[in-house]
């Protein structure tokens, strides 16, 4: 805690490493998950897609990411923006696979109902598909989001001079016990809190499902 404290509001030498490390997965989560969305939107909806792209997009995935990321430093070099391919690779491919499988879950004959009732294709996307999709969306968002944290982390580790990354393995070069502690604190804190906020938004999103409570036996 003490160390904590020094980092924080003494020297504050955190915040330059914290601020890399955020805008990495930030970037790369918002990317990685919006393409993930809307593939798996697609492709789930979609026979003829699925069909086509599925086996490329399921040999592609069997590819370790975090093998990729001294490909990406080689093309992006040490900067931000190979950590943030490797986020994006990372958030992409859980939320793209939880978007699939929430499409494929869907009750057809919902979507047929509202169709016959008059509405559009955009209202019963609205209306019908994505609430039924939702719970496998912010699972897949939730997921996503300690994969972002060790895709920026281990780019980090292999080529960087800045980010928290960067800061614990300099700690536990230079036997810094402390440093190190404070460094894996920090991020743990910080899946938390992205994960809470995801948790919110849940709740928010799916506030229309009954809870345990509110269900009725008869």
């Amino acid at each position: 805690m003490a160390r904590l404290y020094e980092l924080f509001f003494v020297t504050g030498a955190i915040y330059t490493h914290l601020r890399v490390t955020i805008t990495e997965i930030a970037v790369g989560y918002a990317i990685g998950s919006a393409v993930g969305l809307i593939v798996g939107y697609f492709l789930g909806r979609s026979r003829v897609l699925t069909d086509i792209f599925e086996p490329y997009i399921l040999a592609f995935y069997s590819i370790p990411k975090i093998a990729l990321a001294p490909l990406f430093i080689i093309w992006l070099g040490i900067g931000i923006g190979s950590k943030i391919a490797v986020v994006i690779l990372s958030a992409f491919f859980l939320v793209f696979f939880n978007t699939f499988a929430g499409m494929r879950n869907i009750n057809e004959d919902f979507v047929n109902l509202a169709r016959v009732m008059g509405a559009n294709e955009r209202q019963v996307t609205r209306r019908v598909i994505l609430p039924s999709a939702a719970p496998f969306i912010i699972i897949g968002l939730k997921t996503a989001v300690p994969y972002s944290v060790i895709g920026a982390i281990i780019g980090e580790f292999i080529a960087s001079s800045r980010g928290l990354g960067f800061y614990i393995l300099y700690s536990a070069s230079t036997f810094d016990s402390a440093g190190l502690f404070a460094g894996i604190f920090i991020l743990v804190a910080l899946v938390f809190t992205v994960n809470q906020c995801l948790n919110w938004l849940e709740a928010y999103i799916l506030r229309w499902k009954p809870t345990e409570e509110t269900k009725v036996t008869v």
